[in-house]
């Protein structure tokens, strides 16, 4: 019966992966154009376009959101590296709306 208990524990542990536990949100696109887009139209796309050779293109939901999985977006806004330094910084308004949409809030 310890066995049987074991073996079932083990099973249930490992057939669920990470994902699967802590869920994954998507954020809206509604929201994005709403809200979002215009702040990183107002502070990003200007170095971060199809024609800039950035490994991030930010003129797109599309491209927001690989940004937010490949290149860090959020944190990069949150703690201020973008805009680098040079550009106006952004409002802390600003960037409390796209760190809430990233997250989903």
């Amino acid at each position: 019966m310890i066995r049987i208990l074991f073996f079932f524990s083990v099973l249930t542990f490992t057939s669920c992966t990470y994902n699967e536990i802590i869920p994954v949100c998507t954020p809206d696109e509604k929201e994005f154009s709403d809200l979002v887009k215009p702040i990183i139209e107002n502070n990003c796309i200007s170095c971060h376009n199809e024609s800039s050779n950035r490994p991030a293109v930010l003129d797109s939901y599309e491209g927001v959101i690989g940004a937010l999985d490949n290149y860090l977006l959020k944190e990069r806004v949150v703690n201020k590296s973008m805009p680098p330094y040079g550009f106006p910084e952004m409002s802390q308004e600003d960037i409390d709306i796209v760190k809430n949409w990233a997250n989903c809030e």
